[in-house]
């Protein structure tokens, strides 16, 4: 299989042109670009915005490949009002465009409840009509759009199927599995064509390879779904963050090739 290998630029403890320049100097493919405020996103999608991250990527050899879209988190537990839905789904499908806009690949959309792990039937079907009102975009323009929550299998799996769209699936983390209570490796065969993207993390906010995850059994379930894209570290920067992304790079590679 052939993988490109990216790096949040919070794991780098760096802004984002900061964050593409060291990535591209320390081998990695690209950088997911962490956005939490709406100031930053209507830049990405002003023509200036445009031109300087796409000099910012010519100029450091690593791409903007993904973006983790904070401003997704006003949508939880605010579905029955309809301008928050309706706010949101302007803010995904803005977010589609700023993507594309800077030659990335897709969107993380986190969702996560601790306390019950899956959402109600009356969320889970308002989730996947305002996804539904997102996929003809990402579909467009072809950039994907990819859930990242607490939910199990089952609960992802009837919602991409009620979007049906696929451009509209699942941002796997190999860590977060484990940390609400499922099997990293069902949860990567049991959603094959739905797996999107891919999360490179451990637990206990470890090093690769140093936590919980069984990173072999993971790479033969990635290799059986037949996954073929982005492996995005989210790995903990520590007190010297460039060092950290050698020594996770290096275990990832050596791991999946």
């Amino acid at each position: 299989m052939m993988y490109q290998y990216g790096i949040r630029n919070s794991s780098l403890n760096m802004d984002w042109q900061e964050a593409l320049a060291t990535a591209g100097r320390i081998g990695f493919d690209g950088v997911e670009l962490v956005l939490r405020e709406e100031d930053r996103l209507n830049w990405l999608l002003s023509e200036a915005g445009k031109t300087e991250i796409q000099t910012w990527v010519q100029t450091s050899g690593a791409e903007a490949c993904t973006i983790s879209f904070a401003l997704f988190r006003e949508y939880k537990g605010a579905q029955e009002d309809q301008d928050v839905r309706d706010r949101v789904v302007d803010l995904i499908k803005r977010a589609i465009q700023a993507c594309k806009g800077m030659g990335g690949v897709g969107i993380l959309l986190p969702f996560f409840d601790r306390e019950n792990i899956d959402i109600s039937p009356r969320e889970t079907e308002l989730l996947i009509a305002d996804l539904k009102r997102c996929a003809p975009l990402a579909e467009d323009l072809g950039i994907q759009v990819a859930l990242e929550t607490s939910f199990t299998s089952g609960l992802l799996k009837q919602i991409c199927d009620g979007v049906g769209s696929e451009r509209v699936g699942v941002y796997q983390d190999l860590a977060n599995a484990l940390g609400y209570g499922h099997d990293s490796v069902e949860m990567l065969t049991e959603l094959p064509k739905e797996t999107l993207l891919i999360h490179l993390k451990d637990t206990r906010r470890s090093d690769l390879g140093e936590g919980d995850v069984d990173f072999p059994a993971c790479r033969e379930a990635i290799d059986q779904i037949g996954y073929e894209g982005w492996l995005i570290f989210e790995t903990p920067g520590g007190d010297d963050p460039v060092a950290a992304g050698k020594k996770n790079l290096a275990f990832a590679r050596d791991m999946f090739g």
